[in-house]
């Protein structure tokens, strides 16, 4: 592996380049430099290029020879064409395992979007380090001094391949990091289930899932240095909450997933990477979806069990119990039509005094859920949790409650139906597949 810096022979260039060098260093791994000559199409000759050539392999050397300290292995590249391409190219070339370069590079012709920094980010297939303050990251790199991330996390691909990176920075050298989750109260109710309270945007049963379920995507952190997560609801832009945050943080780097949207997608759901590679104070570290690290193999220690009751049902029921080992929960579902009289818009809002006590046929399903559980589940040291909830649609709610329970994975019997009894009756087993974001296991009927 290696890494790869863009340079223009800029100051900043100049400056962002010895820190690259410490990182390399610091990884045990071999710096590439990169210098792309974008040659005009008119009043070339052979002599000029050559003459340009030789100047610039000069200016290169001199560069190098500055950065070669210690055991530092530095590679000299001299290509020629469209910077951000060549650079991108170039990465793939080496299998380079970053991209690094100055956030002020070379500035592109009018007709395209942004500067090249902000195009590398866009295309390329490993992660990027775009510098803006060399200091502190050349200080870390020599094992001077902490550093302070500012991590934003959600629950996409890219997000985890950003935590994955920075468990590598966290072995490389001491890191403080701010994990930050900006998200809208009223999506995380749905998410999670929980209605709504018309005192506060986000009740503490949300808070306490989200902080949750993002502390369980941070996973264990190697190194040291203190991790916590900051919850930041509220109406605004991803990308202007995390560089608020920065400044407030005092961080020295930024680190994002990006989806590299392009195109129509990029358009409506905008480029919060690139935002934020454009108005961060600080550096920035972006990574893209494809630089996850190795698959590792999840834990099962909660799985939910829905069921209506019928004989496919209560199949699925042992076959939960079966995944779980032991420590672990099973959760039982069973989910009624929404209470009579409640409109779908007051159904999101919660009663001050807290949700309503169960209703006698509530009551009634839970003991029956309860004579399913498995005899054998209390000898394997396994815990079982019964609810009975109300829901508009069957498949939301159990989904809903995979996400409340944070459960590892959903067992639900399927009927099997095909064609068009599948056309006409509807699959539960179907839209819960099409729309959750745990693993669902399918059980077929005996």
């Amino acid at each position: 592996m290696s890494i790869v810096f863009g340079t223009d022979f800029s100051e900043r260039a100049m400056t962002a380049a010895r820190a690259a060098a410490a990182f390399a260093r610091r990884s045990g791994e071999v710096l590439h430099l990169v210098h792309v000559t974008e040659y005009g199409s008119t009043g070339r000759s052979a002599t000029g290029d050559e003459a340009l050539r030789r100047e610039v392999l000069s200016r290169m050397e001199a560069q190098a020879a500055e950065l070669r300290t210690g055991d530092t292995q530095v590679e000299l590249h001299l290509l020629e064409g469209t910077p951000d391409e060549v650079l991108v190219e170039h990465a793939a070339l080496v299998h380079a395992s970053l991209l690094v370069m100055s956030h002020h590079g070379q500035r592109a012709p009018r007709w395209r979007i942004g500067n090249v920094a902000e195009r590398v980010v866009q295309a390329a297939r490993c992660p990027v380090l775009v510098i803006r303050s060399a200091g502190t990251l050349e200080a870390w790199s020599r094992g001077q001094r902490s550093l302070r991330i500012l991590l934003g996390v959600d629950f996409t691909p890219p997000s985890e391949a950003a935590v994955a990176w920075v468990r590598k920075l966290r072995t490389l050298g001491n890191c403080e990091v701010v994990a930050a989750h900006h998200y809208w109260g009223a999506d995380a109710h749905v998410r999670y289930g929980v209605p709504l309270t018309p005192e506060s945007e986000v009740t503490p049963e949300v808070e306490e899932a989200l902080r949750r379920d993002l502390t369980a995507r941070l996973g264990d952190m190697p190194g040291s240095g203190a991790v916590w997560v900051h919850l930041d609801p509220g109406l605004g832009r991803p990308s202007d909450s995390l560089v608020a945050l920065s400044r407030k943080e005092e961080a020295d780097l930024i680190v994002v997933g990006t989806h590299q949207r392009t195109g129509a997608s990029k358009w409506w759901y905008g480029s919060v990477s690139q935002r934020i590679v454009h108005e961060a104070p600080v550096s920035v570290l972006c990574v893209p979806a494809s630089a996850a690290t190795a698959l590792t193999i999840p834990e099962v220690r909660r799985v939910l069990a829905p069921t209506d009751l019928s004989e496919v049902g209560t199949n699925a029921i042992r076959h939960a119990y079966s995944i779980v080992p032991a420590g672990g929960t099973v959760y039982l579902l069973h989910v009624l039509e929404p209470l009579g009289g409640s409109s779908p818009l007051q159904a999101q809002y919660l009663a001050p005094h807290g949700a309503p006590a169960l209703t006698p046929e509530q009551q009634r399903i839970t003991e029956e859920l309860r004579g399913l559980i498995p005899p054998e589940a209390a000898v394997r040291g396994i815990s079982t949790r019964v609810e009975v909830v109300h829901g508009r649609k069957i498949s939301e709610a159990i989904n809903q409650a995979a996400e409340r329970f944070g459960c590892d994975v959903v067992c639900l019997g399927t009927h099997g139906r095909s064609g068009l009894s599948k056309a006409l009756v509807g699959s539960v087993a179907q839209e819960v597949l099409q729309n959750s974001t745990r693993p669902v296991l399918l059980v077929r009927p005996q």
